[in-house]
């Protein structure tokens, strides 16, 4: 079916295609396409987690255009497709989704493949490697991210059974924790759920855009609205992207109203039910100031942000009340959090004079900080009162008063160190407190008998007390019963949500080999927590934070018995630039904090938390010399491309795996362990090496290499041997010393 060879001098064919017959009916039809960039596919997707290069000849890989069967065939869709691995002699396919194409029915066959966080080097370095590359005749570097979903198929995996799990899996919430819980299902090479529920407010969205992030094209444009929520560091708007989750889930737009346990079935607010097989609590937090308030029920003009619909509603009220040409005078920003900053400053980039905007901030909890370090705070008033934003403290909203047509016209604030009652004028109240459960899903979680104890309360397999309702992320907390201080707040909702996956697949994946039984050790928590936004100036803020037990506020984290030390650069001038790396006492990064005019990449730096500040480029020594004047122009060159990219946490974990059970690596550190030094946290790293024989060292050398030689498409910037550009350079010395 792929039609007569190409004329004498016609360009080679890059298309192909297959019809299936049926007593001579055609019932099926497979579209190739030939010409297969296996390179950029790698350098994009994380394809080398399933499949085996070596295996596959260079040109046995393809990509599947299209595939339409006739419905009552659908089931030989696998015959087909081996048919066409053997007649057109492919050993892997490849099936990628262009946006708003219709998904094909033959996606679930297909292997999700997860996108690849790209690293980039300086702009002068990557023009450097790009016209190297050019003199040396190579093929053009790949430096574009993945912009689509990513599906592939080899011959071996379509000779294995693919095992369908019909279970109806409803996850509550778009947050971190569900979208990573999601993803980790989708990724099982060898299941595939046919019945999978998001339900969220404007889920599509928030499959396309995480909360508080910008988009790629207005990074960059001062001009851009900034958000109005701060982000965290689960995903970016590119990785969901590349990822399509919502190919393979099916996204409600609403809310849980009320849980039906006995029937199994979500109750949604306009009525409709929604059974499950297994429910998966996984919400945003948001404010909830306006609840208790009577007022705010009957008064235009007064919000609470709480998810995007929320902000769509401010800024259907804030074009109507401007339609004439007026401005608004008087709004006001409540709230006690890093969103409230973060709004002032989305109003502010929407056309509203910051003079006209008063931020009321509700006495502040000793048990959290809004910022990590006090100086930032001191940083950010400093520029609310340059740009004329009038700042009051430890001010409580209490009631609304509204004028004849129902608009909003004052704010009733209570004082809570005196108890008076301020009536302050007010055209527009935009609540952005402290982060609490929306009511509506406390009640159907308390109604219902699901135990609460000011969190929603799991085992550690993330189980509540109905066996068939899982929950994970800022509601829940493990049980008393585990005596464990971690706060559930503190930790990567990214982390959070694949470890919910990694309890739960044991229940759902016959061939799971874990175990879901309720003595499960209590899981381990190991990535930081990113939390970023764009502050008034606009300033650009930067959290990111191991999380420790007991370590939640500033003054918590420098009395904790690891706290080792802080390194500093502060520029005092107009640039508000603020920067620093939080080390323990032995040495490794635990904190890092940024406030700044420009951003910085967030992705990357969380990649440096738990590392020694050795591996920095002896950052430590470097900073007490007064060698290093600016943190992040030091972590920003490009000696520590290596460190951020994706596979380096994957190496350091076979490294040191294979250390650990080393008789040789163990002998040292007993010496190490006997050394006055050892104790006292002051042993350099280099000691370590020193005392290990040279076999031992060369080990150490050679995996590094390895590491640096497997992942040249993207550590190009690194010369090792075996190299494409090593061998190009040989070549030219081997060229140059025959024309002598």
């Amino acid at each position: 079916a792929t039609g007569p060879p190409p004329a004498a001098g016609a360009p080679p064919r890059t298309k192909a295609a297959y019809i299936a017959e049926c007593v001579g009916q055609p019932v099926g039809l497979v579209l190739l396409e030939e010409k297969c960039d296996v390179d950029a596919l790698q350098h994009q997707y994380a394809l080398e987690d399933f499949i085996l290069f070596s295996e596959h000849d260079a040109k046995a890989h393809a990509f599947l255009e299209a595939m339409v069967v006739n419905p009552i065939f659908a089931r030989s869709s696998r015959w087909i497709l081996k048919e066409v691995f053997r007649q057109h002699k492919r050993s892997c396919l490849y099936l990628q989704l262009r946006p708003g194409q219709p998904v094909p029915t033959v996606l679930p066959e297909f292997v999700q493949c997860k996108p690849r966080r790209l690293v980039r080097a300086s702009a002068a370095l990557e023009q450097e490697l790009a016209d190297q590359r050019v003199q040396l005749g190579l093929p053009p570097r790949h430096t574009e991210p993945a912009d689509r979903p990513c599906y592939f198929l080899t011959r071996k995996l379509l000779s294995e059974p693919k095992i369908v799990n019909n279970s109806r899996i409803v996850v509550v919430g778009a947050s971190d924790v569900a979208l990573a819980f999601l993803e980790s299902l989708i990724s099982v090479p060898y299941l595939h759920f046919s019945n999978l529920f998001l339900i969220a407010p404007r889920a599509a969205e928030r499959l396309k855009l995480p909360r508080g992030h910008i988009s790629p094209e207005a990074i960059d444009d001062t001009k851009m609205p900034a958000p109005f929520f701060t982000r965290s560091g689960g995903f970016t708007h590119v990785e969901l992207t590349a990822l399509g989750i919502g190919h393979r889930v099916k996204l409600v737009d609403s809310r849980m109203a009320d849980i039906d346990r006995q029937a199994k079935a979500i109750i949604l607010p306009e009525g409709p039910i929604l059974p499950y097989d297994y429910l998966v609590i996984t919400p945003d937090f948001g404010d909830q100031t306006l609840y208790p308030i009577k007022e705010a029920a009957s008064v235009r003009g007064a919000f609470s942000l709480f998810d995007e619909n929320s902000i769509k509603a401010v800024m259907d009220f804030y074009f109507s009340a401007t339609a004439d040409g007026s401005m608004l005078e008087s709004v006001m920003v409540y709230g006690g959090s890093l969103d409230a900053y973060s709004t002032v400053q989305a109003l502010i980039t929407r056309g509203i004079s910051p003079r006209s905007i008063e931020l009321v901030s509700p006495p502040s909890s000793t048990e959290e900080d809004i910022f990590a370090h006090p100086r930032v705070k001191a940083k950010v008033e400093a520029k609310l009162e340059a740009l004329g934003v009038q700042v009051a403290e430890k001010m409580c909203v209490v009631g609304l008063e509204g004028d004849e047509d129902g608009m909003l016209a004052s704010v009733m604030l209570e004082a809570t160190d005196s108890g008076s009652v301020v009536p302050r004028p007010c055209q527009m109240l935009v609540c952005v407190g402290a982060k609490q459960v929306e009511r509506s899903t406390f009640d159907a979680i308390n109604g219902n008998s699901l135990v609460y104890d000011g969190r929603l309360v799991v085992d550690t397999n993330f189980c509540t007390n109905d066996k068939s309702v899982y929950a994970a992320g800022v509601i829940t907390k493990f049980s008393r019963r585990y005596k464990s201080k971690l706060q559930m707040s503190t930790v990567s909702g990214r982390e959070c949500g694949t470890k919910l996956a990694e309890a739960l697949l044991p229940v759902l994946d016959p061939l799971s080999t874990g175990s879901s039984a309720t003595e499960a050790p209590l899981p381990t928590f190991n990535k930081p927590k990113v939390v970023a936004g764009v502050l008034p100036g606009p300033l650009h803020y930067v959290s990111i934070v191991q999380p420790v037990p007991g370590c939640e506020t500033y003054l918590k984290a420098k009395a904790h018995s690891s706290f080792g030390r802080q390194l500093i650069t502060d520029d005092n001038d107009a640039a508000f630039s603020f920067c620093s790396v939080t080390l323990d006492k032995n040495g490794c990064v635990r904190a890092m904090t940024y406030l700044g005019p420009k951003p910085v990449e967030d992705s990357n730096w969380a990649c440096l938390i738990g590392l020694q500040e050795s591996a920095l480029n002896n950052l430590a020594p470097r900073f007490d010399e007064g060698v290093i004047t600016d943190l992040p122009a030091f972590l920003q060159q490009n000696w520590a491309v290596a460190l951020y990219h994706d596979r380096f946490g994957e190496f350091q974990g076979v490294l040191r795996s294979e250390l650990e059970n080393d008789d040789g690596f163990k002998e040292a550190m007993d010496k190490l362990r006997q050394r006055p030094e050892f104790d006292a946290g002051k042993l350099a790293p280099g000691d370590l090496m020193n005392l290990l024989p040279e076999e031992k060292r060369n080990l150490v050398r050679t995996r590094l290499l390895d590491y640096v030689s497997s992942n040249q498409n993207q550590l190009d910037m690194y010369l090792v041997p075996g190299s494409a550009i090593m061998a190009k350079m040989e070549e030219g010395k081997v060229e140059a010393a025959k024309l002598r």
